[in-house]
């Protein structure tokens, strides 16, 4: 039986960042958080979204905001596992299309 998902720590992390100074990013959460979804996988997918932007977006987090962030992603991960594990590569676009777009010329289509 799959773990039950809790959005304690997803409303926890909007209120922390409003009180931060992170208003755009507790808004932009709490937008997804009163959403219409169709299945709730998808609400935890953009969930999980939403928190990978935060934490690449809001500089500097205070501790009790890392700390929600990781429950939160801890959350999610139980929907989708390993979810944002590798969030912080990047990969070159050649290397995601498999070669080819290193090779195409500009007028290629």
């Amino acid at each position: 039986m799959p773990k039950a998902v809790s959005t304690q720590p997803f409303h926890a992390l909007a209120a922390s960042l409003a009180a931060g100074g992170f208003s755009a990013q507790s808004q932009r959460l709490e937008g997804v958080l009163n959403g219409v979804w169709t299945t709730s996988t998808e609400l935890i997918g953009e969930l999980g979204v939403a928190v990978l932007a935060i934490r690449k977006e809001c500089k500097p987090l205070n501790a009790e905001q890392k700390a929600l962030v990781k429950q939160c992603l801890r959350e999610v991960r139980k929907v989708w596992p390993g979810f944002g594990m590798f969030s912080w590569l990047s990969f070159p676009i050649h290397f995601l299309a498999g070669g080819r777009a290193a090779s195409r010329t500009k007028d290629q289509p």
